[in-house]
């Protein structure tokens, strides 16, 4: 069996401790408002198809929508709880995630 770790922390947590499963999802907001567009909108659409074509598929993805599951020991669930809204404590979201995911 892989062993589980603290993805903030790396500590180890056995069978039957104490752990979070933490969910954050994100995604694009639409709120109804489209700015003026002044000019021909065909030639803009065309436009755009073209830029999304040279697009990188999981840019784009990750533009509109995000996921990210996390495993948490009780101390750094709660610092995460804690941080949510204060940017100078975060938990690397970027670093990849190996062994935490059940």
């Amino acid at each position: 069996m892989n062993k589980i770790r603290c993805y903030s922390c790396s500590r180890e947590l056995s069978e039957g401790s104490l752990k979070y499963v933490v969910e954050v999802k994100s995604f694009a907001d639409f709120d109804g408002y489209l700015e003026d567009y002044s000019g021909d909108v065909e030639s803009g659409m065309v436009e755009l198809l073209k830029e999304l074509e040279d697009a990188d598929q999981k840019t784009l993805e990750d533009d509109v929508y995000q996921e990210m599951v996390f495993i948490l020991c009780k101390a750094c669930r709660d610092k995460f709880y804690k941080g949510l809204l204060d940017t100078s404590d975060t938990i690397g979201a970027d670093r990849e995630i190996k062994d935490t995911i059940h």
